[in-house]
């Protein structure tokens, strides 16, 4: 096989809040780069100030008859570019890693451009439940694109309505395990630290009336990262943590005792996978996806999110010094099953399969 044979085009929204170990395409460093060839498009959350007003109606009224919720301005000049490119580039595959908010026209554009001597194959990777899914996209754009890929299983059956099994996937996410990872010994503080974070379909309510229950335990504190939670008042067993840097938050990852995070809904969450890389040992919510990537006794998932049942978990685990170290060492061997260097086997052979190779 030819050096840098199959010529893969990320297509990628820009989280500013994430770091490269963080975002859903920190894989590409594990390929294989002597099969692949890759190039990367992040794209903007936000609209742009590009074109007069009168072209931008007209364009933002397309979007909205494309129902795509999430799509903006930005997705669209990232989408025709990527066509610009592939009329005069070679490109083999167009990954979109966040097709729910970015993939509107550019498979429609492939379907009716006859002059390209090859066109690229699409992939549509989606991250939402399927209850969101149902509100936020057009299945029949999403049914458009040559392979759909999803973080669990329960969007595969969501698909399974639009598109025939055979072009839908699901391939885990996964963690950096060389950057996240435990330290030796944790610093002493005094405190067994239950660590929170994040901000999308997170039951903060649960998490507050757990604390609440627990206010007259003084050695149990919880520690939440997320720029939009205020804490509750008269709750001096939380700490809040906004705008913090990676270092801090690694500190935080390596240097709790839980980690703590009820969830509403979930796919895949890097907040669960980086704190269980580190051997947190994770408390959270009886969900499929959740039990899917913690299906073992790294995990305590409780039905319903009961904050009594939360309040049993954590007492239980604050007393009992050796299965909090047992499932430490579960939480770490679980992270090292879904290490990128692993899962990214999965893409590559997705990637080799739609390419014919």
């Amino acid at each position: 096989m030819k050096q840098n044979n199959v010529r893969i085009h990320i297509l990628k929204t820009f989280y500013p809040h994430w770091n490269c170990h963080t975002a859903f395409n920190a894989f590409l460093p594990y390929f294989n780069r002597t099969k692949f060839n890759f190039t990367v498009k992040n794209v903007p959350m936000e609209n742009g100030k590009i074109l007069p007003s009168v072209i931008y109606s007209f364009l933002a009224n397309a979007f909205k008859g494309g129902k795509i919720q999430e799509y903006k301005l930005n997705d669209f000049w990232a989408e025709l570019q990527t066509l610009v490119s592939a009329s005069f580039c070679k490109i083999d595959l167009i990954h979109f890693i966040d097709a729910e908010h970015s993939m509107l026209f550019l498979p429609g554009w492939f379907r009716r451009l006859r002059y390209l001597k090859t066109v690229p194959k699409i992939i549509g990777m989606f991250h939402q439940p399927p209850e969101i899914l149902q509100k936020i996209i057009n299945p029949e754009i999403a049914g458009m694109a040559d392979h759909i890929l999803t973080v669990a299983p329960q969007q595969a059956d969501f698909f399974a309505q639009f598109v025939p099994a055979e072009r839908i996937s699901t391939i885990l996410l996964g963690v950096d395990t060389e950057y996240f990872k435990p330290v030796v010994e944790k610093k002493e503080t005094g405190k067994f630290i239950c660590l929170s974070g994040g901000v999308w379909l997170r039951d903060y309510e649960a998490v507050f009336e757990t604390a609440r229950l627990l206010k007259d335990v003084p050695e149990i504190e919880f520690h939440i990262v997320s720029k939009a939670i205020r804490k509750p008042e008269n709750m001096n067993n939380i700490v809040l943590h906004h705008n913090i840097s990676d270092n801090t938050l690694m500190d935080l990852y390596q240097n709790s005792h839980i980690l703590f995070m009820p969830m509403k809904n979930a796919t895949a969450n890097t907040f669960l996978l980086e704190g269980c890389a580190c051997g947190l040992p994770i408390v959270s919510t009886f969900l499929p996806s959740i039990k899917v990537y913690f299906p073992g006794d790294e995990a305590v998932l409780i039905k319903d999110n009961d904050p009594r049942a939360f309040v049993n978990v954590l007492t239980g685990l604050y007393h009992d010094h050796k299965k909090l170290a047992l499932m430490s060492q579960w939480a770490r061997q679980r992270a090292l099953q879904l290490s990128w260097d692993i899962i990214v086997k999965e893409y590559e052979q997705l990637y080799m399969r739609l390419c014919g190779l």
